[in-house]
């Protein structure tokens, strides 16, 4: 692995003792630790990854275009990110990166506002905080005003104000009169006395927001590694949707917090977006294709399922195991 990659990454946690039959070592990276992807975390702690021969330890990267930078260098095989417009424009432009799941179909953001405000109405001619254009919240933002009958930049000023605590001072200085959060922050927000106007996942917003991604070729070389890893994913994905209790112990490690209520703020609302059967999204794709083609006119004529390989999915649902996972 080259050296300026390896500085800007860390391994969170530590391979554990292997037993005499060692299981095959991966190295899988992560775009953030946010909320959501906590469920690997889970499918680790399980031993779900163990069970079907995988030795999976984390690496975190600064951001996913970091992430896409090392999968398609090959310096690690499978990352969790590679959704959005900085992965799809790179495989428009041949490179070998490929959705096999999709964990968070959509953009976890709600807009939150300040008690007076109580219909997007009141939100003409006022001001949203978001982190920076062009970014997730941006998107979100757009997309919650325009289904709430506000037409983005002429009816409301988009704000670029930086992370969630620095959007959150923002509105409770009333410099803004909104601001997106995302679960568990949205705790915070509702504790500082705002409430939420809407929530761009029951809004209907589709987007491949948290995935698994990894390379054709890693695919065709090691086809049996990528699905022990999805066969692991979705035993995570099931433990982590029907034992609240022991997952919630869980986030509080993965996300290093101490407030159980913080921890339950994530899992209650990941849990409820993140799919049993968590198939690459392809609407959310033609999402993301809509956007690139605002300035790139090739994205406009490419297929969804030329980002996707919904093989691995397809089959653990086709046999019956992801079914038999919620039977147990």
């Amino acid at each position: 692995m080259k050296r300026a990659v390896v500085f800007l990454l860390f391994l969170l946690f530590c391979p554990s003792s292997l037993p005499a039959q060692s299981p095959k070592h991966l190295l899988l990276g992560l775009a953030s630790t946010s909320g959501g992807i906590d469920v690997l975390y889970v499918t680790k702690k399980t031993g779900a990854f163990k069970r079907n021969g995988l030795d999976v330890d984390f690496i975190l990267f600064q951001g996913g275009s970091q992430a896409l930078q090392v999968l398609l260098a090959g310096d690690v095989k499978i990352i969790s990110g590679g959704g959005g417009t900085a992965a799809q424009r790179a495989r428009l432009k041949g490179a070998g990166n490929v959705l096999v799941a999709t964990y968070t179909p959509t953009m976890p953001f709600s807009l939150y506002v300040n008690n007076k405000i109580q219909d997007g109405k009141q939100l003409k001619g006022g001001k949203i905080a978001i982190s920076r254009f062009g970014s997730s919240s941006d998107f979100a933002a757009r997309y919650i005003l325009t289904r709430l009958g506000v037409e983005p930049v002429k009816e409301a000023t988009l704000m670029q104000i930086g992370n969630q605590r620095e959007r959150l001072s923002a509105l409770l200085s009333g410099a803004v009169d909104g601001a997106l959060i995302d679960a568990p922050n949205t705790l915070l927000a509702r504790q500082q006395g705002f409430r939420q106007l809407a929530d761009a996942s029951i809004l209907g917003l589709t987007y491949p927001h948290n995935n698994i991604a990894t390379t054709d070729r890693f695919i065709r070389e090691e086809p049996e590694t990528v699905m022990s890893f999805v066969r692991a994913f979705v035993e995570g994905v099931a433990y982590y949707k029907t034992h609240k209790a022991e997952s919630v112990q869980m986030i509080r490690e993965f996300l290093r917090v101490n407030d159980t209520a913080v921890a339950e703020e994530a899992y209650d609302y990941f849990a409820r977006i993140t799919p049993a059967k968590p198939y690459p999204i392809i609407e959310g794709i033609r999402t993301v294709l809509d956007e690139i083609a605002l300035t790139d006119r090739s994205a406009k004529n490419a297929k969804p399922e030329q980002f996707v390989d919904s093989s691995f999915i397809a089959k653990l649902d086709k046999s019956g195991y992801i079914d038999r996972l919620y039977k147990k």
